[in-house]
């Protein structure tokens, strides 16, 4: 294991060694951040990447003579709480993952640029969903959320395990692993399917694609025959299943051929269909797709939604620019 540290201090940050092949955590000292971390270090393990183990100190600007801002210097008790917080981290990754190449950084940046900053160079960002509360308390759902919709990389947002203990999920590895992922055809869900095949390979797990129809209602119930209704609703359950599982075998790759899948096509809100089929799950796996100038910037509701709701880890994957590469 090999570990160092980086402050991201005014003046620029201390020069980085090549980290396109690394996952980025974020870590607070909760519980959740420390889910976080055992989740990154597995996919770090499994995909042959090295790990960075972030933590930002959020220092405030101030201004100064001639219009200037400047970040605050951390005080030696936030300084040395960060040093010993992250050396927790690496004693705890020398025991349960032996070998992993690690590195550590503290960032003065608030930890949504923290993160972002981070991820712009990595394979994958990965953050807890809930922190320490109040002041303590730095990487919390909503950094999560804004990583999430900003991030080039997919971003992966690990909840706390106590609130998911009060849940189904807790006994979810009785019945077998399981990853489940949206498929409506667009370019983020394409690149979802793709990144929850390769994490079902990875996981030796089932993979659910859950594809979700809805015919509306027309305005006056009396405009239309119950019986034409009915085979309306049974030809779109039929093509909506013949296209999920088209496009799941368009998306197979030679290593993940062998990935057994189940098609779960059902007359349901995405976000609902997701958070039901995903509710004993290991990971769901949702795309983000932009709007108008600012593509890739923002989350869709589908995916917002069950990153609010979801128990269980939800990856959220858009497709990558051209000659970008997803691990």
């Amino acid at each position: 294991m090999t570990t160092g540290t980086e402050t991201d201090r005014p003046g620029g940050p201390v020069p980085a060694p090549d980290v396109a092949a690394e996952i980025v955590v974020g870590v607070d000292g909760s519980p959740a951040s420390r889910a976080a971390l055992d989740w990154a270090a597995r996919a770090a393990a499994d995909r042959g990447l090295g790990l960075l183990v972030l933590h930002a100190l959020s220092m405030p600007l101030f201004a100064v003579p001639l219009g200037r801002t400047v970040r605050m210097t951390p005080t030696p008790e936030s300084a040395a709480h960060a040093e010993r917080l992250l050396e927790d981290c690496v004693q705890h990754l020398g025991r349960t993952r032996p070998g992993l190449a690690v590195r550590t950084e503290v960032s003065l940046l608030d930890p949504s640029h923290a993160l972002l900053a981070a991820a712009r160079r990595a394979a994958m960002a990965v953050v807890g969903s809930r922190g320490l509360g109040g002041v303590a308390s730095v990487f919390l759902g909503a950094v999560g959320v804004r990583v999430s919709a900003h991030a080039p990389c997919p971003v992966v947002v690990v909840p706390d395990p106590v609130a998911a203990a009060d849940d189904e999920a807790a006994n979810r590895y009785e019945t077998g692993r399981t990853v489940v992922v949206g498929v409506d055809g667009s370019a983020g869900a394409e690149a979802a399917l793709g990144f929850a095949l390769d994490e079902a390979s990875r996981t030796n797990a089932e993979l659910v694609a859950v594809g979700a129809w809805m015919i509306p209602a027309p305005l006056d119930a009396t405009a239309f025959a119950v019986s034409a209704y009915v085979t309306d609703r049974e030809d779109a359950a039929v093509r909506a299943d013949k296209h999920v599982r088209a496009l799941v075998e368009q998306t197979r790759t030679a290593d993940t051929a062998d990935v057994p899948v189940r098609v779960a096509v059902v007359e349901d809100h995405p976000a609902h269909a997701l958070l039901a089929e995903g509710a004993g799950a290991d990971l769901i796996v949702v795309g983000s797709r932009g709007r108008g100038g600012f593509a890739g910037l923002l989350l869709g509701s589908v995916s917002q939604t069950v990153l609010h709701h979801a128990r269980v880890p939800v990856a959220v994957v858009r497709r990558r620019p051209e000659g970008g590469a997803q691990r």
